[in-house]
C-alpha cells in the first residue's frame, strides 16, 4: 500500500508540474537553428497535433509536421525539462505546393529531435501566454536551438488571410526592424510571461523598435491582422 501511495504521489506531482504541457495539443510553427528562424509552411491537409502521452511507465512525445519526430522522454521532477531516451522520424517524401520549403522544414524538424541528437540530451520547455492562446517553446539545452508550437491552429482559409511581416536582425541586440506592415496597426511585444512590454501604432511600411533595454531572452512580436513572430534579444 505504501509503495502504491508513493508512486501515486510522484505521478500527481509530475502531472501537476506539467499539466498545461500534457493537456494541450500543440502545432509546430517555427524552428530557430543557430539563430536562423524557419517558419512552418502551410500544408494542403490539416496539420497534425503534437502531444505528450503516457505509454506504460514512459512518456512519448510525437511532434507532427508532414513527417513526425517521435521520442520517449523522461521528465525532470524538479525542472521544466525532459531528457531524450530514444527517438525516430518518419521518412515520407512530400510532393506538392512549396515542396522545397516543406522538405526543408521537415528536415529541420527531424534534426531538432533525432538526427545527431544523442540519447540523454536535455530539452527545457516553457509555456508562454500570448493573449488568449499559449505558445510552447522547447529548447535544446546543449545547442540553444528552439522549436515553437501554438496550442491552436488556423483553418486553411483563415490562415491564407493572415498577413506576414519581415523582422531582422534576429537575434536582436540594439534594435529590431519590422517590414511589410500597413499604417495604423497595433504593434505589441510580449515577454515570456505574456506581459506587454512594448506597444505602439505603425506609421508606415517599416518600423524600427529599440530593443537595447530589453532583457536577454525570447519575445513575441504581435501585429494586428498578422501572424505573430518570435525573436530573441541577445
Amino acid at each position: 500500500m505504501k509503495t502504491k501511495l508513493f508512486f501515486l504521489l510522484i505521478t500527481c506531482s509530475l502531472f501537476g508540474q506539467n499539466a498545461e504541457l500534457l493537456n494541450n495539443n500543440w502545432y509546430v510553427s517555427q524552428i530557430v537553428t543557430n539563430g536562423q528562424t524557419t517558419n512552418a509552411v502551410s500544408l494542403p491537409s490539416p496539420l497534425g497535433s503534437s502531444k505528450f502521452t503516457l505509454s506504460g511507465s514512459d512518456y512519448v512525445f510525437i511532434s507532427y509536421y508532414f513527417n513526425t519526430a517521435g521520442n520517449n522522454v523522461i521528465f525532470s521532477s524538479s525542472q521544466n525539462s525532459f531528457t531524450k531516451n530514444q527517438g525516430s522520424c518518419t521518412l515520407a517524401q512530400y510532393v506538392g505546393v512549396n515542396q522545397d520549403a516543406v522538405r526543408d522544414f521537415d528536415q529541420k524538424h527531424c534534426d531538432f529531435y533525432v538526427s545527431y541528437i544523442p540519447v540523454g540530451t536535455i530539452f527545457n520547455y516553457q509555456i508562454i501566454n500570448n493573449g488568449s492562446s499559449k505558445i510552447l517553446a522547447i529548447t535544446n539545452a546543449t545547442t540553444g536551438n528552439i522549436i515553437y508550437y501554438n496550442n491552436s491552429i488556423l483553418g486553411t482559409k483563415e490562415n491564407a488571410l493572415k498577413k506576414t511581416f519581415r523582422i531582422y536582425p534576429n537575434p536582436s541586440s540594439d534594435f529590431l526592424i519590422v517590414e511589410n506592415i500597413d499604417k495604423n496597426l497595433k504593434v505589441k511585444i510580449y515577454d515570456v510571461s505574456g506581459k506587454i512590454i512594448y506597444e505602439t501604432l505603425s506609421s508606415g511600411k517599416a518600423l524600427k523598435i529599440n530593443t537595447e533595454n530589453f532583457q536577454k531572452g525570447q519575445y513575441i512580436l504581435s501585429i494586428e491582422n498578422s501572424k505573430s513572430e518570435f525573436f530573441i534579444k541577445s
